[in-house]
């Protein structure tokens, strides 16, 4: 993540006496890096979130500096730095309304002040603070990926005050591949990746909260140092908001970890998120809390799956044999059959039967399996059969 604006103004006030003249309110804008520009034909080269330097020696009268803010501002540049005395002598009233109507930063700087110096000046500590949250990045990764090997991340976790069991606020964002129509299969994923984590990273800036922001593969993960509370709600609310924005592009589904995340579990937590972002597409839920993984979590933790595999062939198999080669649907009416707590009326209308047809294949299921549709331990059995078996089919 980039350098907030505020980080900057606070070195460059004390060194080069730069002064906040409009626009306060987007001092936490982030920066990625500090350029010169003179006229209105370089603005369409930048990328977003630059901090510029001009000395107006292009567009100094006051309509075209006010056009000049107006297209730095929709570029998504983070602010101005006007060098004033030879060729822009004040801010225009017209600017500073602009600038405060918007929350564009506008600082001016003295003439006196070598730009070569104060560029250079400030690129470095843009550097550095980008090294330094490269490195924090790189840690928690392999605190999730890599998580036995504690001498590999904690100690740079350690020289950011994070520890084993500091509080974390987790976020798992998945974007589903490929889509049916050509146009998004032929989406592109790395630019819109690129705009989401910005984004993301700009909503915790604005809340200053440390934070990282990465990809992998299909999933944006969003790892914060917060306490749980009113932040996190607040956080977790303009991150939905997001996603909506961002959803008329591409679909996102989002998993919120819960109060019990710390730097300890968090392989653990990466993946139980990362299975309920695919549980929530499955169920067309665009964003799920990590309490809502229910049972699923015990079967999270379950190293070897194929006990799993075994338990759901054991007590589904025989029936999906013969749903196989006699095209009978004994799955779905018992599994529909256990949905509606044993309610024939429903099981018939769901499933468009006759209800003495379902009491039939009901009965047969019962001689089939050997167990009973009115024993708690036969019908529990065959729940968390169909438990697992969504549960397979989606990691």
């Amino acid at each position: 993540m980039a350098i907030i604006l505020e980080e900057i103004y606070e070195v460059a006030l004390h060194r080069y006496n730069m002064k906040l003249v409009a626009g306060g309110r987007g001092l936490r804008n982030l920066v990625d890096w500090v350029h010169t520009v003179e006229e209105m034909d370089y603005v369409s080269f930048l990328k977003g979130r630059e901090l510029i330097v001009t000395t107006g020696i292009k567009e100094k009268d006051e309509e075209m500096l006010e056009c000049f803010v107006k297209s730095l501002y929709e570029a998504g540049a983070s602010g101005l730095v006007i060098n004033v005395g030879k060729y822009i002598t004040r801010v225009p009233h017209s600017v500073i309304t602009y600038s405060e109507e918007v929350g564009f930063p506008i600082f001016v700087l003295p003439w006196e002040v070598h730009l070569v110096d104060f560029n250079r000046d400030l690129c470095n500590l843009i550097y550095k603070t980008m090294q330094e949250q490269d490195s924090l990045e790189t840690a928690l990764q392999k605190a999730i990926f890599s998580h036995k090997e504690e001498q590999q991340y904690m100690p740079v976790l350690h020289e950011n005050q994070i520890h084993k069991d500091t509080e974390i606020f987790m976020v798992q964002c998945y974007f589903p591949a490929g889509g049916n129509t050509q146009a998004e299969r032929n989406f592109d994923n790395t630019q819109f990746f690129y705009r989401f984590i910005r984004q993301c990273q700009q909503i915790f800036a604005h809340k200053k909260v440390q934070a990282v922001v990465f990809q992998k593969d299909l999933y944006i993960t969003l790892i914060a140092r917060i306490s749980p509370g009113k932040e996190r709600t607040k956080i977790a609310e303009e991150i939905a908001q997001l996603s909506q924005q961002f959803s008329r592009q591409k679909k996102v589904y989002i998993a919120i970890g819960d109060e019990e995340t710390i730097v300890a579990n968090l392989w653990e937590k990466y993946r139980d998120l990362s299975y309920l972002c695919r549980w929530g597409r499955k169920k067309d839920k665009q964003i799920c809390q990590e309490e809502e993984l229910g049972i699923s979590k015990l079967w999270l933790s379950i190293d070897n799956i194929k006990k799993l595999e075994k338990y759901r062939e054991k007590t589904l198999g025989e029936l999906e044999r013969l749903d196989r080669e006699n095209g009978s649907e004994y799955i779905r009416i018992l599994k529909c059959y256990l949905e509606t707590n044993g309610n024939i009326g429903e099981v018939a209308t769901e499933c468009f039967l006759h209800r003495n047809t379902v009491s039939y294949h009901l009965k047969k299921i019962s001689e089939i399996t050997g167990k009973e549709l009115n024993s708690t331990k036969d019908r529990s059995d065959w729940y968390l059969a169909y438990q697992i078996d969504e549960f397979l089919g989606l990691i």
